[in-house]
């Protein structure tokens, strides 16, 4: 069997490589040393062009410190490829250590939609006892408000190759390049260790592109609309209304994407923050990888099912003193179990599609917020069994389906013209 022809972009490699020239030739005093770093540098980022059309190379570069986060990005989103493609990825490159921990600070990612740092850490301890807890970001002396996320450590390591992803709620004014990064760790023996990394950013700030839409969607009656997309280096962000006299709860969008009248096509973000905002609000956020760097003259927007169910039968109620369930909905089959402050539910595995019903959201008699504080899912040879656990509360609590099998169209496509 031949091996598939791994595509790298020649011209862009070449240009590089003769401007490492020039810039080794003019520093005839740089020592071996760093000109061998600088070598092996150049030929791991030639490398990044290759991963998204091979597995084999990309397993390779993961391993290179300061390289294995960047690279899983990238193979995974494509938005974040066109980044590197497109030089926006900025390299930071700056270490700071204490209490035996070395944190570097590799790269980012900075638009108005959102953050992306990557860091490296070793230690001269047992690292996989290590966790991050949190990451500050400051813009000079201010603190930034947003969502962030983390991945937590794996046992077993030796070495941390990661990032933290901020999400903006609203488009950001940088009103400074200045930043500071705070990673709070918590190590057993060390106790709280808190590095800062401050750090400039050297591009100008890309700007979002906004496209007003204004188109509403009916769906066997169901009515939702598109009001307008956003479009950034990290993402796509699709702004929708949900009609507020529906007589569905719709409760998702699945498959849902983007694609240009070349047929290149942007799915949902597979790792990191996906929505803002709640359907049931009747405002939200999708956000899908991005295509900032094309300049379509049209974008196609594709889901491929809406899921909904009737309103008024879209939870579970329970009581938790009781340890009982009171009503569900008609259609609802599986087993409901109340103990504790634990709910679970037992899915066929048939059923569903695979999907899990995500059972965090639930209010209390007083319609205040129940507040859910962990979520197990475990298997078996039939059923997916989902287990949410919520604070202490011995009253009844109204629990709602965030997602349940039940389209009600399929397959729509929504034209959007941009010139």
């Amino acid at each position: 069997m031949s091996k598939l022809p791994i595509d790298v972009p020649k011209e862009k490699l070449q240009q590089v490589r003769m401007d490492t020239l020039r810039r080794v030739q003019r520093e005839k005093r740089t020592t071996k040393r760093i000109v061998s770093i600088s070598i092996v540098s150049l030929f791991c980022l030639s490398l990044l062009f290759s991963i998204r059309v091979s597995p084999t190379i990309a397993s390779h570069v993961a391993k290179i410190p300061g390289f294995h986060a960047l690279v899983s990005a990238v193979a995974i989103d494509n938005g974040i490829k066109d980044i590197v493609d497109n030089e926006y990825y900025e390299e930071i490159n700056v270490m700071k250590s204490k209490n035996g921990l070395s944190l570097t600070l590799q790269g980012v990612i900075a638009d108005h939609s959102g953050f992306v740092l990557f860091y490296d850490a070793d230690a001269s301890f047992d690292i996989s006892k290590l966790n991050l807890e949190e990451v500050q970001l400051f813009q000079g002396d201010d603190e930034m408000e947003c969502g962030c996320t983390f991945v937590i450590n794996a046992d077993n390591q030796t070495h941390i190759s990661s990032l933290v992803e901020y999400n903006f709620s609203e488009p950001v004014a940088y009103t400074s390049k200045d930043f500071k990064a705070v990673f709070h760790f918590n190590e057993k023996d060390k106790g709280n260790i808190e590095i800062k990394i401050p750090f400039t950013l050297q591009n100008e700030l890309a700007k979002e592109k906004i496209i007003t839409v204004n188109r509403t969607i009916n769906v066997d009656g169901q009515k939702f609309t598109i009001t307008q997309i956003r479009r950034s280096p990290l993402k796509v962000a699709l702004d929708i209304e949900v009609d507020e006299e529906n007589t569905m709860q719709i409760l998702s969008l699945d498959d849902i994407a983007v694609m240009t009248e070349s047929g290149e096509r942007r799915d949902s973000i597979i790792n990191g923050i996906s929505t803002h905002g709640n359907i049931r609000d009747g405002k939200y956020t999708l956000y899908l990888q991005s295509n900032y760097f094309d300049d379509p003259e049209s974008l196609t927007i594709i889901i491929g099912a809406v899921q909904a169910v009737p309103k008024g039968e879209d939870f579970i109620e329970v009581d938790f003193g009781a340890e009982e369930v009171i009503a569900k909905p008609h259609y609802f089959d599986w087993d409901i179990t109340v103990k504790q402050q634990g709910v679970s539910v037992a899915v066929d595995k048939g059923d569903n599609q695979g999907r899990l019903l995500m059972l965090h959201d639930a209010v209390k008699e007083d319609g205040t917020t129940l507040e859910h504080t962990g979520y197990v899912v475990s298997r078996d040879e039939e059923y997916v069994v989902e287990t949410t656990q919520f604070q202490d509360y011995d009253g009844k609590a109204k629990i709602y389906l965030n997602y349940y099998f039940n389209p009600i169209g399929k397959n729509i496509e929504l034209n959007i013209p941009l010139q």
